[in-house]
């Protein structure tokens, strides 16, 4: 479709009539503000912030670990102790741990 030279002309001075867009004062600083706050929001992965949290959460796990590795350690110690008395009356009630002679 071939344009006339007068519709050309016509869609140009269109153009003429425009103004530049007004926006209101600071308006950057509060749309740059808002991005701000909200790229923080996303990137809060932790949400306790403050030092004395972190460290008294990271002592609490620390302190439970050391715990629950002393009660497994005490936990075979007793456990193979009956382990060897449960062994000592098995071997005694079949008369295994006398000595023969052959």
């Amino acid at each position: 479709m071939k344009k006339s030279v007068q519709d050309i002309e016509n869609i140009l001075n269109s153009f003429d009539g425009m103004q530049r867009a007004e926006v209101k004062p600071f308006f950057h600083t509060r749309v740059m503000a808002r991005l701000e706050k909200e790229t923080e929001a996303e990137n809060s992965w932790m949400p306790v912030r403050k030092p004395v949290w972190i460290i008294a959460i990271l002592s609490f796990l620390f302190l439970t670990n050391i715990y629950l590795i002393f009660q497994q350690v005490k936990q075979t110690k007793t456990s193979s102790s009956s382990e060897t008395s449960s062994l000592q009356s098995f071997a005694s009630e079949y008369h295994l741990n006398s000595t023969t002679n052959y």
